[in-house]
């Protein structure tokens, strides 16, 4: 018996839901924004989750989480050769907030984000006049 490779046409792959196809699915994670004195915190649970999966990224005013899931890992393979990014969530961030401080940590099976404010930037407001 041949040992062929499968080859699955890039068509295909764009238009199809991998964690749902490949993957057997997934869970929706939990997560939750509170709002202390100083900061906003935010708590993230997914089931079957890894502590070292999650990635947190800033981009411009969004708080990004995902997770890179393996796709078409065989059983010959230790790492996998591609990943496929799995969205988490999404937080639009204040205007008010230390992007430069944002930290994450893993405690108690979840992840911990903590969004610190930065009191030199509260709140700004403008009346713009409208030119004829």
């Amino acid at each position: 018996m041949e040992n062929k490779k499968i080859v699955i046409p890039r068509d295909i792959l764009a238009n199809i839901d991998f964690n749902n196809t490949l993957n057997g699915g997934r869970v929706e994670p939990n997560i939750q924004v509170n709002q202390t004195e100083n900061a906003y915190e935010v708590f993230v649970k997914v089931a079957g989750l890894a502590a070292d999966h999650l990635k947190v990224d800033i981009e411009e005013n969004r708080l990004l989480l995902y997770a890179l899931q393996p796709v078409l890992k065989t059983a010959e393979q230790e790492v996998p050769e591609n990943y496929v990014p799995q969205t988490i969530g999404q937080i639009m961030l204040p205007n008010f907030v230390d992007l430069e401080n944002i930290s994450a940590r893993y405690h108690n099976h979840q992840w911990k984000i903590v969004m610190p404010f930065d009191d030199n930037r509260k709140g700004f407001k403008r009346n713009v006049e409208v030119e004829f």
